[in-house]
């Protein structure tokens, strides 16, 4: 097995882990009472931010690794989701929870065609860049079940922020 194989492998595990808490929040709003719902929701969303943190300074990492040539642009990507986690925590805390998921969700779909814009994908294999829209659209469909959570007509849990 070539060692490409065996660190795509890796990489592929490790970002599944990390999925994998967003996928059980996400689910679990829907199967618990109204108060332990809302405190599920909100650790989603920090759980969400640290991840969007934690991606923003791995992208960043790679600088190096280019000798220099996509820095600009890895400077740039790098920064997206380090703003996008900010902005959603800042909308969340001074309006509600729904603006602040909202905002993720908008913001991380378009983040998804960030590839389209930049050289450095073109670099990349074909197998990353299938890892990558794998593991968007999973965090994708999980922001749009918080959000449809908050807006929740039947339970109204964003009654208590507004």
């Amino acid at each position: 097995m070539h060692d490409e194989d065996i660190f795509l492998r890796s990489n592929k595990g490790f970002a599944y882990l990390c999925v994998a808490p967003c996928i059980l929040f996400s689910a679990a709003v829907w199967f618990t009472p109204n108060s332990a719902g809302i405190v599920i929701a909100h650790t989603f969303q920090v759980y969400f931010s640290i991840l969007l943190f934690y991606l923003s300074l791995r992208v960043w990492s790679l600088i190096d690794n280019f000798d220099g040539r996509y820095s600009k642009e890895l400077k740039m990507i790098a920064i997206a989701p380090a703003l996008l986690a900010f902005l959603g925590v800042l909308l969340t805390l001074y309006l509600n929870p729904a603006w602040g998921i909202g905002f993720l969700m908008v913001g991380f779909y378009l983040f998804r065609f960030v590839r389209i814009s930049f050289l450095i994908f073109q670099d990349l294999s074909i197998s990353y860049l299938d890892l990558f829209n794998r593991i968007s659209i999973i965090l994708c469909i999980c922001l749009v079940l918080i959000f449809t959570y908050w807006l929740n007509p039947y339970s109204n849990p964003i009654e208590i922020y507004i």
